[in-house]
């Protein structure tokens, strides 16, 4: 299938700044949406992404993207120092969950809060555990499932980042 055009977007960065995703536009972005609390699938998925680009010739043009769909407990504080412990260059983003839900929409991704009385977090948050490649054109171009292989997405972006700049 032909990448899908994405519209545009809003959200608070970590930074406070407004940021959207036309600001990545002509180069590569991975999309996540997720959030600081959870326990496993997010740190993973981020932990995988590291992998993936670290010393990945032409690394500069690929950003990192984590959308937080917890914004309750996600300030741009948290996001700032969370993100930091990956990569410092990784952008962080939250905004009210109404914004993030909309931003979802065009990615097919969804994320629901589910009150966990017997934790310590009080909630946790069912959310879509996928990747998404952004094309330099700000087009979905790819997704990665949870539990995707590092080396997979680095041969995938050394592959693009060769071919389709």
């Amino acid at each position: 299938e032909p990448a899908a055009p994405l519209p545009d977007f809003e959200l608070n960065s970590m930074t406070g700044q407004p940021f959207h995703l036309s600001d990545v536009k002509g180069d590569f972005a991975l999309v996540y949406f997720g959030y600081t609390y959870c326990p496993d699938v997010c740190p993973l998925t981020l932990a995988y992404v590291k992998q993936a680009l670290a010393d990945l010739e032409g690394r500069e043009r690929v950003h990192v993207i984590f959308i937080s769909v917890d914004p309750e407990r996600d300030t741009p504080e948290v996001l700032s120092r969370y993100l930091r412990a990956f990569d410092p260059t990784f952008i962080g983003l939250t905004d009210d969950f109404a914004k993030v839900e909309q931003v979802m929409k065009p990615y097919g991704a969804m994320a629901k809060r589910e009150e966990v009385p017997d934790s310590a977090a009080g909630y946790l948050m069912s959310h879509t555990a996928r990747i998404f490649l952004i094309d330099p054109e700000q087009k979905l171009f790819l997704t990665y499932p949870h539990g995707f292989q590092a080396a997979d997405l680095r041969s995938d972006l050394t592959y693009l980042l060769k071919n389709r700049l």
